[in-house]
């Protein structure tokens, strides 16, 4: 009881650290020992898969996040870099986890709004500011999570700018036919990593 306290409390710390100094905060996670905190990425993935399975039929989309997730960290431990295979998964599992956090945060928020403002939204002018203020809510978060996964593979495989660019183009390019095929059979419609 108290270790899992311990790890929500790390967590949070370490959630706020990535908020407002995600360089210093990343660095920090890489080099750490501890696993405890990242469970509470994955029940919170877990959580958020189990209310929108019961809020419309489908398959249960956290069996693609595991592949997704599982597949991102083997795809970026098996690139070449510093350190052995075991070493550059190891980071790249605790600082990868970290980078679901912005992906979490809009997933809940747009199941929140589904609920408060039910699709067809109007083109009325409130319509229109709520659309503009989710835009760039969305744009924000999506800028938080490209630096967060430009600092993941930089702390965890230790390799400068224009190998992690080239990396990461890489990986979509490779990613992009599996996110497909989880839009088609009905996995997720937006591609959770």
């Amino acid at each position: 009881m108290v270790s899992d306290i311990v790890s929500f409390i790390i967590f949070i710390r370490r959630f706020t650290g990535l908020i407002f100094t995600p360089y210093a905060s990343m660095r920090k996670i890489s080099v750490e020992k501890g696993w405890q905190d990242i469970l509470w990425i994955g029940i919170a993935v877990s959580v958020y898969f189990f209310i929108t399975n019961s809020v419309r039929l489908g398959l249960n989309g956290i069996l693609g996040a595991i592949v997704l997730y599982s597949g991102s960290i083997l795809f970026f431990s098996l690139l070449p870099s510093s350190g052995t295979i075991k070493e550059k998964s190891i980071r790249m599992t605790k600082t990868w986890s970290y980078t679901l956090l912005p992906t979490l945060i809009w997933f809940y928020t747009t199941l929140l709004f589904y609920f408060l403002l039910p699709p067809p939204r109007t083109a009325s002018i409130y319509g229109q500011i709520f659309s503009i203020f989710y835009i760039a809510f969305s744009g924000s978060l999506l800028v938080w999570k490209l630096i967060l996964v430009y600092l993941s593979i930089r702390f965890s495989l230790r390799i400068q700018l224009y190998r992690i660019i080239y990396y990461f183009l890489l990986y979509i390019a490779i990613s992009a036919p599996l996110w497909i095929l989880f839009y088609k059979v009905g996995v997720s419609r937006i591609p959770f990593v």
